[in-house]
């Protein structure tokens, strides 16, 4: 589904201090597999990496430019299943959230946010909750964790319609919304037209103090 064959290259084999740490760059080892370690730490596998390795969170080190420097067990698997991190990059330039991973990694190292957050529609009812942050001890990287998230069930959107006072109808199109449905699926399987069924998405928003459908997904997901 990231579709986008890509690989990178890591050069020779050297370790080269960056952002206070050494990298090691065996030249037939992917970007996933480098290691990092302290100057003064053994060669064995260091605390810190091995928090890193086994943590059960998808954890990713990416560049600026949203190509993945590093990955756990966990965001290798996230990767090997094609949801977010294949091919060496963290989300495909053809992906419909790539804009939006662009303009927050912009934002992120000019230094305007040092964190931010995107839902990224993994498939046709599956979702994954990308965060994205810097830290000044870090420059020029930017750490990642990805978060596969479910369709929320009618339980859980008649409690954010409660909420946010939605109306019947507003709730139902947001049901089918946060399963992935489009608009005009929403309004065949509702039987509305397509303009009631946008002037519900606008009202949902308004309601809710949200931008645009991604404003209404991601904050109900937040929320529940």
């Amino acid at each position: 589904m990231m579709g986008e064959q890509t690989t990178t290259t890591l050069g020779s084999d050297t370790a080269s201090p960056v952002d206070g740490l050494l990298i090691s760059r065996p030249a037939t080892t992917f970007a996933d597999m480098r290691t990092f370690y302290s100057p003064s730490a053994p060669r064995d596998l260091p605390e810190a990496d091995a928090w890193f390795e086994a943590d059960d969170t998808a954890r990713f080190i990416l560049d600026t430019e949203g190509r993945v420097l590093r990955t756990n067990a966990k965001a290798r698997a996230l990767a090997d299943c094609g949801m977010v991190g294949s091919r060496g990059l963290f989300i495909c330039a053809a992906h419909r959230s790539r804009a939006e991973l662009d303009a927050l990694l912009r934002d992120l190292a000019h230094g305007n946010r040092t964190s931010g957050r995107i839902l990224f529609r993994t498939g046709d009812d599956e979702w994954c909750i990308l965060d994205l942050m810097t830290t000044p001890e870090a420059p020029c990287r930017v750490f990642a964790t990805a978060q596969p998230v479910k369709p929320l069930d009618l339980a859980k959107i008649t409690a954010l319609g409660a909420v946010f006072g939605l109306t019947r109808a507003e709730t139902a199109v947001l049901l089918h919304l946060t399963a992935g449905a489009t608009p005009k699926d929403i309004g065949r399987k509702l039987d509305m037209s397509i303009h009631t069924v946008r002037a519900h998405l606008r009202s949902i928003c308004m309601r809710m103090g949200v931008r645009g459908i991604n404003g209404a997904l991601r904050l109900s997901f937040q929320m529940s």
